[in-house]
């Protein structure tokens, strides 16, 4: 949505205002020491992709009320010609902060962004600067508008559970299957490392459609790409609509061709208290967030093979 609106800035300019009174502002997502934030290289964005848009009769987000199935921390570094996109598979075992060690997801159902943030914030030392929220009606309104998405499959994927069938080669995706695609994981092998693959593949294919297919040039498509995507967004009470033009031009400027996907590294599943969770490799993940405020994450990276591939799509 960044990438679109700096792209779209000349053209729609008198609907700006428009687009950033659809977003709500969540008061207290961050907490109140912002000043490590400030210290720390670059810019760093906790995404969150979840199922309930928030109050039926106010439209608001309601904190802690709702599931985080995508968890991502977006990294642009100063001056550097790549974003990273670092995800926290939802099952994740880690310590939240006042309520001992849960699913990383929990932290957000229980706590809503703040709680979310601290928990990220504690396990990758790493201080987060601004956090958004999706929700997954508006990733559908969004695919739709730029009329579906087609991803490129190396190989079949079936999931027996629920029926469904993606052959090999060009599948041509409207929202409400690539709301399916990207969040099924029943039936999947690596089951929830699997689905994060899926979801990194499939928003660069969107990111790119988004930047390439002309949708800056058509007024009526890009209004209804931007209404859906600002009217299912939450963002924290310090984003300003020159906040998000900020971040847009940096993303535009670095392209989705330069954006990296990553997943945090897995030791091994568990079932603990009757939870099946994810044990996470703390040796390989701390190596990366240093490398994150060491401004050498690309190197490291590259290093241990951590980007994301199509290729291992389940």
């Amino acid at each position: 949505m960044l990438v679109v609106i700096a792209a779209a800035a000349g053209t729609v300019l008198w609907r700006v205002g428009v687009y950033d009174s659809n977003v709500d502002r969540i008061s207290g997502a961050l907490p109140t020491d912002r000043a490590s934030a400030e210290a720390d290289p670059g810019e760093n964005w906790l995404l969150v992709g979840s199922d309930l848009r928030g109050d039926a009769t106010t439209g608001k987000w309601r904190s802690g009320k709702s599931g985080s199935d995508v968890i991502i921390l977006v990294h642009m570094p100063e001056g550097a010609q790549r974003a990273f996109a670092i995800s926290f598979p939802r099952d994740s075992w880690v310590e939240i902060p006042g309520h001992g060690r849960d699913k990383i997801n929990e932290a957000y159902r229980q706590g809503g962004p703040r709680l979310l943030v601290s928990t990220v914030e504690r396990l990758s030392g790493v201080a987060i600067d601004h956090f958004a929220a999706l929700d997954f009606r508006g990733f559908e309104r969004m695919v739709d508008a730029l009329g579906g998405v087609t991803l490129d499959l190396p190989h079949a994927i079936h999931d027996p559970t629920n029926g469904w069938h993606w052959p090999q080669g060009e599948n041509h995706m409207d929202g409400e299957e690539a709301l399916r695609f990207v969040r099924e994981r029943k039936g999947l092998s690596g089951s929830d490392i699997d689905r994060v693959e899926r979801q990194h593949v499939f928003l660069n294919a969107m990111a790119e459609k988004a930047a390439n297919s002309g949708l800056a040039s058509d007024p009526q498509r890009l209004d209804a790409f931007l209404q859906a995507a600002s009217e299912s967004l939450a963002v924290d009470d310090r984003v300003t609509a020159a906040t998000m033009q900020a971040a847009a031009a940096r993303l535009l400027d670095v392209g989705p061709e330069n954006a990296v996907f990553v997943t945090l590294a897995v030791d091994k599943p568990a079932w603990i208290d009757g939870k099946n969770v994810l044990r996470l490799d703390t040796s390989v993940n701390d190596g990366l967030f240093e490398a994150l405020e060491q401004d050498r994450l690309q190197a490291y990276i590259d290093e241990h093979e951590l980007a994301s591939d199509a290729e291992r799509l389940g």
